[in-house]
């Protein structure tokens, strides 16, 4: 029987101390440490705790649980990874072995707690960068003697904990991503014929996401198994079971398994990032909200605030549909926030074509547009942009004289507005006003040379009304924009057939 590390008491199945809660080196890879090197790990401002996602009062079992998790991420062999996520992987068993290890994670806290309160003329060890008690002669660590004059700190590393990790959800629900690990094809062999076609047919056996039934039977399973298990406490199980929630949420709907299929492939190529892991953050808090809603749990005023912030954030990077999804939440919970509001108005402008929102979709930017104008947070030319939509109600009822006079109050208020010259464009169209609709797309692109919708308007007009070559033009400027492939006949071709 293997015993602990640390007390010698005897190891469970999983290798983990049945006392303490250590678990065996033969897990780290023969990794062995001591005060020094976890002096050196605060001084290089590694954070643990962080790294694991724990907090600092979790109890051993917990964290063990927790590497083994995060440790199942990475292959066997790490001698094939890429030196981003090799690195990654050499940080988590070093925050795996101190905490797991009593004796290890107190020298581990108490310099913790020492670095917090650290300053810049703080004294270190040379040998193994340890801060200096006050008054103290020599290291309590190593022994070395205190060095004459201040030095700084060891450098920080060049990149530090990362905010979270890439959790494999397939894993945890017992799930095999054969779609995210294309092989080659199995040769034909008895009994591998489609029976339609009397021949051998690879389609039937490439890889394929799990169906939604098959992950809610997984899902299903792993709860009970939690539900059942007694030596869980009740807040870890509460804890096991949200993340199941978590993992069936993600991998049942079409869009958030997209986007985490996208960040766990790109981790299994050795390409993980900041940015992809922070995606992979806002993914799992984008979740949470939703289930928090489901559950009519009603987000905390920090939580409407994180929500908001990010939210913002996904406008400042061009990502409109991303915001909206936040802000719809922070909305249902605060629906007379002023700001919610305003950003909830120009993300749902800017996720789509205005012309292809509904009467509904519409109706809900002018609500908003009225409680922002009321919290004293108007938008820009929120006169015209109410008339936009306003327009582009009247327009899908087909009540057109009127469509067209908000949409040309919404021009005179403010020419720049191109899609409202388009929605102009567009009612000209239909009515036969060829030469209106040439007019009013030609506004459009004034306002906005990229505008590729209004140049199809263009040259949909300039056709029906045989100006050949003021339509070859167009299609020109179409063709430029659409890249090297494209030119104006293929446009052409595209719009007449």
């Amino acid at each position: 029987m293997n015993t602990c590390p640390s007390c010698a008491a005897p190891l469970d199945s999983d290798g983990i101390c049945t006392s303490c809660g250590s678990m065996s080196r033969g897990f780290f890879r023969g990794l062995d440490l001591g005060p020094p090197q976890v002096a050196a790990a605060v001084a290089r401002g590694l954070d643990f705790y962080r790294l694991l996602e724990l907090e600092r009062s979790t109890d051993i079992h917990t964290i063990a649980r927790r590497y083994r998790q995060l440790r199942a991420i990475f292959p066997d062999d790490p001698r094939r990874l890429a030196p981003e996520p090799a690195r990654r992987l050499e940080l988590l068993e070093l925050a795996g072995r101190v905490l797991t290890d009593p004796t290890l994670r107190q020298t581990y806290d108490q310099l913790q707690q020492g670095a917090d309160r650290a300053t810049l003329g703080v004294v270190r060890c040379t040998a193994c960068a340890a801060p200096f008690e006050a008054g103290a002669d020599a290291c309590i660590y190593c022994g070395t003697a205190r060095p004459p004059e201040p030095h700084a700190p060891t450098t920080l590393p060049d990149a530090g904990p990362p905010a979270t990790d890439p959790i494999d959800y397939y894993a945890l629900l017992g799930l095999t991503a054969e779609h995210l690990h294309p092989q080659t094809p199995p040769a034909p062999q008895w009994g591998r014929i489609d029976p339609r076609m009397g021949r051998y047919d690879p389609q039937l056996y490439a890889p394929r996401s799990p169906t939604p039934a098959e992950i809610d039977v997984a899902a299903g399973k792993r709860q009970q198994a939690i539900l059942t298990a007694t030596n869980l406490q009740a807040e870890e199980r509460d804890s096991r079971l949200r993340e199941v929630e978590l993992a069936q949420r993600i991998l049942r709907d079409e869009r958030y398994r997209s986007r985490y299929d996208a960040i766990l492939q790109a981790f299994g190529r050795g390409q993980i990032d900041r940015n992809r892991l922070d995606g992979l953050h806002q993914l799992q808090e984008a979740v949470l909200a939703e289930y928090r809603e489901d559950q009519g749990i009603n987000p905390s005023a920090d939580q409407l605030a994180g929500m908001l912030r990010q939210a913002l954030g996904y406008l400042d990077a061009g990502m409109p549909r991303d915001a909206l999804l936040l802000l719809r939440r922070a909305i249902a919970a605060d629906p007379r926030s002023a700001e919610a509001q305003r950003a909830f108005v120009i993300a749902l402008l800017a996720s789509d074509d205005p012309l292809s929102l509904g009467s509904h979709v519409l109706q809900q930017a002018l609500n908003g547009m009225e409680v922002a104008r009321a919290g004293g947070l108007a938008l820009d030319h929120a006169d015209a942009l109410a008339a936009l939509c306003r327009g582009l109600i009247a327009r899908e009822q087909q009540r057109i004289a009127e469509a067209e006079a908000h949409l040309q109050q919404a021009t005179r208020l403010a020419a720049h507005i191109g899609v409202a010259w388009r929605a102009l464009a567009a009612i000209a169209l239909d009515r036969g006003a060829n030469d209106a609709a040439i007019m009013y797309a030609q506004r459009a692109v004034a306002v906005d040379s990229a505008d590729q919708r209004a140049l199809l308007q263009i040259v949909a007009a300039c056709l029906r009304s045989r100006k050949r070559d003021q339509a070859g033009e167009a299609a020109a400027q179409i063709a430029q924009l659409r890249g090297p492939e494209w030119d104006a006949e293929r446009v052409l071709h595209e719009i007449a057939g």
